[in-house]
C-alpha cells in the first residue's frame, strides 16, 4: 500500500469520525434529532455578556463583532454570539450556539476551510465565555496572526517554513489570490498544518496543501464553490519532492478549478 492510498484513508477515516460524532451530539438525522432552542433565560443571559470589556476589541487584524441575534435562534442551524473577524483576508472565528445539540463552540473560516476548535464546546455558557476570555484571544493571535509561534518541532524541523518559496508560489493565479505560504502555515485540524493555499473567495474556490504531522506527510484539496475534494498532484513525503510537484502542477491544477467553476 503506497503513502497516497493510506494519506486519503486516514484523511476520510477523520473526516467520518468527526461527522460521527457530530451526529452523535445533534441526532443522528434531522427527521429525529433534538431541536434545543435557547429559552428567554439563557438568551438574556447570553445579551447581558459584557464582552467588549472581557475581549479585546483588536487582535492583530482581527476585529470583534457582537452579533448575536433572537432571530437567527428560528431560521437556522446555529446562532452567531459574536465574530472577530479578518476582513482583509475575510477570515473569521465566530462563538455560535448550535440549535441541534445545545452546545456553544468556536468556528473557523479560513477560507479553504471551516471547522470547530473542538476545546470549547460545552452546553453550559458561563464555562463558554469563561473558556472564550481566557484563551481565545491567545490562540487567535498564534494560530492566525503571528503564525510562527504556533509551529511546532516537526513542522520545524521539516524545513517547512524555510528556503524561498515565492518562484513557486506567485501571489495571484487565474483570479485565484496566494491567502496561506509555507513561512504562514496555519494550524488546523486532525494533527495538520495548512501550508499553501489558493482562494477565490467569490465562487469559494481553490486549493489547499496541507502537512499532517502524525503520517508525516503532504496533501492537498480542491473546493469548487465550496465543494471539496483531494486532488493527488501534490502528494509528498519530503520538502523537495512538495516543490517539484508545485512546479509541475500548481498552474494546472488551478487551471482546472477555474474551468470547473464556468
Amino acid at each position: 500500500m503506497n503513502f497516497s492510498f493510506q494519506a486519503v484513508v486516514a484523511e476520510w477515516q477523520t473526516r467520518c469520525l468527526q461527522a460521527a460524532v457530530i451526529f452523535g451530539r445533534a441526532g443522528s438525522s434531522p427527521a429525529n434529532r433534538t431541536i434545543l432552542l435557547m429559552d428567554e433565560r439563557l438568551i438574556e443571559t447570553v445579551k447581558q455578556w459584557n464582552m467588549d470589556a472581557s475581549l479585546p476589541l483588536q487582535v492583530g487584524d482581527f476585529t470583534l463583532r457582537k452579533d448575536f441575534s433572537e432571530a437567527s435562534l428560528q431560521d437556522d442551524d446555529y446562532a452567531v454570539i459574536f465574530a472577530y473577524v479578518n476582513e482583509r483576508k475575510g477570515w473569521t472565528v465566530e462563538g455560535v450556539y448550535h440549535n441541534g445539540s445545545g452546545d456553544f463552540s468556536v468556528r473557523t473560516d479560513i477560507g479553504m476551510l471551516e471547522f470547530t476548535l473542538i476545546e470549547f464546546i460545552t452546553d453550559d455558557f458561563a464555562t463558554f465565555a469563561k473558556m472564550v476570555e481566557k484563551r481565545l484571544p491567545h490562540i487567535i493571535e498564534t494560530h492566525y496572526v503571528h503564525c510562527r509561534e504556533d509551529f511546532s518541532v516537526i513542522l520545524t524541523n521539516k524545513g517547512v517554513p524555510d528556503g524561498d518559496w515565492q518562484d513557486l508560489l506567485p501571489l495571484e493565479y487565474a483570479g485565484f489570490e496566494r491567502i496561506i505560504e509555507p513561512s504562514e502555515a496555519v494550524r488546523i485540524i486532525n494533527g495538520s498544518y495548512m501550508v499553501v493555499a489558493y482562494y477565490d473567495a467569490s465562487t469559494r474556490s481553490g486549493v489547499s496543501i496541507m502537512y499532517n504531522l502524525l503520517r508525516d506527510d503532504f496533501f492537498a484539496e480542491r473546493r469548487v464553490r465550496n465543494f471539496p475534494n483531494l486532488v493527488h498532484d501534490f502528494d509528498s513525503k519530503t520538502v523537495n519532492e512538495l516543490r517539484t510537484a508545485l512546479s509541475e502542477n500548481l498552474r494546472s491544477v488551478l487551471d482546472d478549478v477555474r474551468g470547473q467553476i464556468k
